[in-house]
């Protein structure tokens, strides 16, 4: 596939008829039916990400999504809440920030069902903060580590008790 797009021209859509709500919180009514509609409208739309308050939804597109690349990661690298649309990378740098001003320790958690895309988001999210994290090469093994975890933390989260 070829994809020719400007992820800030489609996002910048807010008809919250056609499209839905960027953050669920903001849903005039709160129910098991609104929150559907909204995840719907924004699948029908490509918009593979919704938040709900400080939670990340993503909803498994089943396709090559254009809006993993150097641009956005510039874009999401740094940038203050709410001042992008829903993404992993706004996850990501969130956690970075976190874990580097904050020293705060850092856990995120991905849930879903057999192919819903939880191997896919882990990927996004390591391979963004091993991009953003720096150089040097301790740094890089880190990285490396890092980027190399996925098969071990994917047999963990698919064992079975």
């Amino acid at each position: 596939y070829s994809f020719e797009y400007t992820m800030v021209y489609h996002w910048q859509s807010h008809n919250v008829k056609l499209s839905g709500v960027d953050d669920m919180v903001l849903l005039s009514t709160v129910t098991d039916d609104a929150i559907v509609d909204n995840l719907k409208k924004r699948y029908m739309d490509d918009y593979i990400f919704t938040c709900i308050g400080p939670v990340l939804v993503s909803v498994n597109p089943f396709k090559q999504m254009p809006y993993f690349g150097d641009k956005e990661i510039e874009m999401y690298q740094g940038a203050a809440p709410y001042e992008n649309p829903p993404h992993i990378y706004a996850l990501a740098d969130n956690m970075f920030r976190n874990l580097i001003i904050d020293s705060e320790n850092q856990c995120v958690i991905i849930s879903g069902e057999s192919g819903a895309g939880k191997t896919v988001a882990a990927k996004y999210i390591m391979a963004y903060i091993a991009r953003v994290s720096g150089g040097g090469s301790r740094v890089q093994r880190v990285k490396d580590v890092i980027l190399q975890s996925n098969p071990l933390l994917e047999a963990f989260g698919n064992a079975k008790t």
